[in-house]
């Protein structure tokens, strides 16, 4: 009798799992339920992606939400047109998202800002230095690891099975026209301005711009402004008619020093990631990180720039340096993009002034951001790279800046007689990643007045050694006869962890004032000479004029370019990417609404940046109406 119980039971059992099994069925292929799963999955893959770049991704108005929303949708939808079934189109497009997700987690780590469009361009680079960061697996990221999993699971149970490998013809027509739809999106949103409006590019700072408006908008939005456009009202006429009022006969075209007899040796340093960070606060060090830079009075210029990258890119910052172009106007990277054929620079320019062979040194991989390609294009006549440097004595994984400093004194021994150094230096030494336990400083730097992580006191070591190699090559040179001038900038800062700007700043940098993320964009130049410089300090330019300062100091020649430059310095000190201060001070963001009007509520300081953006365009990109005699000079 029991044992007829438990039989009744058990067909029970097996009847009520068969009737939900059939009910699990029947709900899985019902149209309704696919169409509100693959809505629920694309919210889910949004929520998942932006946890990945921005773990307190919160407050999205419903409009940016539902845009962003609508990208996924859009893959999701033209997938699913390809496979003519869901479960497959949204396997692959979370797989697809997943990797992405977990690609911008480490790049955000060693940089501060996820993936850009125009890191695409830069891919053998980055490529390139990978390999010297180290990747710690967190707790949050095993939990994101964990949510992806249960959404393929969810995916994989909650969607039925292809049936058919061919669809008949009427699931061919669905499947067709879902592909067309998310087609005519996307050629839509890549056509008409309307989906993208008010979403900035924001090149000044890409973490705010992720973090305000969404990973994948804002990426296509940046994507959007991948190349200049021709400014509105350009005309080759009018940058004609302004350049040519810096147009001065010979007599009156040189610097405001009086040339010497020989043209001084010329040594351009850009040392990677070189910053003062006590310009963020109150930083106190054991010892003192700049102890060499702070003492040097005579015969020297300081100043601060401006950067218009932070945490990389450097090449953008050569780029500035090298043509007095600012990055303001140039969205994606210069080196990998706009440069095919001879451009005009200052390197042309000092070769047309009597130096014979201008050398560039980065002790790196000579292919890294096309230098290999792009420094012949701009007038230098050798390159020297990695491997024209012994290594015997690498600081972490890099050639330290000592070694590359006794190159440049190398060089200068064994240039012709009566012929002048001219020599354009990109450092490696500081390149981040800081978090190389292994290597030993003989002077490790700590920090006195707070707490501050590894990887910051690993950075403070490394400029402190920058700045023992920066007296070296001043102590050599200083010993030598031939007149010699040497300037020195950084790049870029470096990307520290938050809770560092925490402890200096008082915020992390998501809560940063515009003014607030300006001073991450500092950097630190001295102009030095071994004969009579006036002493200065130039408390804010930006790095597009710095070419034009050294070529004033050194009594050279200037392009009717530089004359301009040099006029618009006192107007607008700073333009960079990162932001505009005019000559009152004020800081002001250029944009292209700016065009036409103003500028930061200054329609002349608006119609000044409107010129420049002309004459870069010109510069650049008008090959048929191209202005050469203006950015060049003729032997």
């Amino acid at each position: 009798m029991i044992r007829e119980s438990l039989d009744t039971d058990d067909l029970k059992k097996k009847s009520f799992l068969h009737s939900a099994g059939e009910v699990y069925q029947t709900l899985r292929q019902n149209v309704f339920y696919q169409i509100v799963f693959f809505i629920v999955v694309s919210f889910l893959q949004f929520f998942l992606l932006e946890l990945f770049i921005n773990p307190e991704s919160v407050g999205y108005s419903f409009a940016l939400l539902l845009k962003n929303v609508l990208l996924i949708a859009g893959v999701n939808l033209f997938l699913t047109g390809i496979f003519h079934a869901l479960r497959p189109a949204l396997f692959l497009s979370e797989a697809f998202f997943f990797l992405i997700g977990i690609a911008n987690y480490f790049i955000i780590r060693f940089r501060g800002y996820g993936i850009v469009f125009m890191d695409f361009h830069a891919i053998k680079t980055a490529a390139g230095v990978a390999g010297g960061y180290h990747y710690d697996i967190s707790a949050f990221l095993m939990l994101l690891l964990l949510f992806s999993a249960l959404l393929f699971f969810v995916t994989c149970f909650g969607l039925p099975k292809r049936k058919h490998k061919y669809p008949d013809g009427r699931y061919l027509l669905l499947s067709l026209g879902a592909m067309l739809i998310s087609v005519l999106f996307f050629f839509w949103i890549n056509f008409d301005p309307t989906f993208f409006r008010g979403v900035s590019s924001l090149s000044w700072d890409h973490s705010i711009g992720m973090r305000d408006y969404g990973y994948l908008l804002y990426f296509l939005s940046n994507a959007g402004k991948e190349t200049m456009e021709e400014p509105i009202g350009y005309s080759a006429k009018a940058v004609d008619e302004e350049l040519s009022k810096y147009e001065e006969p010979l007599e009156a075209v040189r610097g405001s020093k009086e040339p010497t007899e020989n043209h001084p040796n010329l040594i351009m340093i850009m040392n990677e990631s070189y910053s003062d960070l006590r310009d963020l606060g109150t930083l106190e060090t054991e010892p003192e990180v700049m102890s060499f830079y702070d003492s040097l009075t005579e015969n020297t210029i300081k100043g601060t720039a401006y950067s218009s990258v932070y945490g990389g890119y450097t090449a953008n910052s050569e780029f500035e340096f090298l043509t007095g172009c600012s990055k303001l106007f140039l969205p994606g990277s210069p080196y990998l993009q706009y440069i095919e054929e001879d451009m005009p620079s200052l390197i042309w320019n000092l070769k047309s002034q009597g130096y014979e062979e201008p050398v560039a040194i980065h002790p790196y991989r000579p292919s890294g951001y096309n230098r290999n390609r792009v420094y012949p294009l701009l007038g230098f006549e050798k390159f020297l790279s990695l491997s024209d440097f012994s290594g015997e004595d690498l600081v972490r994984d890099y050639i330290g800046d000592a070694e590359d400093y006794e190159k440049i004194e190398e060089l200068f021994e064994k240039k012709k007689p009566g012929t002048s150094l001219c020599v354009f230096n990109v450092t490696m030494q500081n390149h981040n990643a800081y978090d190389d336990r292994a290597y030993v400083f003989k002077e490790p730097v700590h920090v006195k007045n707070f707490k501050a992580d590894f990887a910051a006191e690993q950075y403070l070591s490394l400029m402190h050694m920058s700045d023992q190699a920066l007296e070296q090559l001043i102590t050599y040179f200083s010993g030598v006869s031939e007149p010699t001038m040497i300037l020195l900038f950084g790049d870029h800062q470096p990307h520290l962890a938050d809770s560092f700007y925490k402890e200096i700043m008082g915020k992390v940098p998501g809560l940063f004032s515009e003014e607030q993320v300006m001073e991450k964009h500092k950097v630190p130049f001295l102009i030095w000479a071994n004969f009579d410089i006036p002493e200065q300090t130039i408390e804010g330019t930006s790095i597009n004029y710095l070419s034009t300062i050294l070529l004033q100091t050194a009594g050279l020649r200037l392009t009717p370019f530089n004359r301009y430059l040099s006029e618009l310095r006192k107007k607008v000190p700073v333009i960079s990417a990162s932001g505009c201060y005019d000559s009152e001070g004020k800081l002001f963001h250029y944009t292209d609404e700016d065009n036409e009007t103003e500028a930061g509520g200054s329609g002349k300081t608006g119609k000044l940046l409107h010129t420049y953006e002309g004459i870069i365009y010109n510069y650049i990109f008008d090959k048929k109406n191209h202005l050469g005699n203006y950015f060049t000079i003729s032997k």
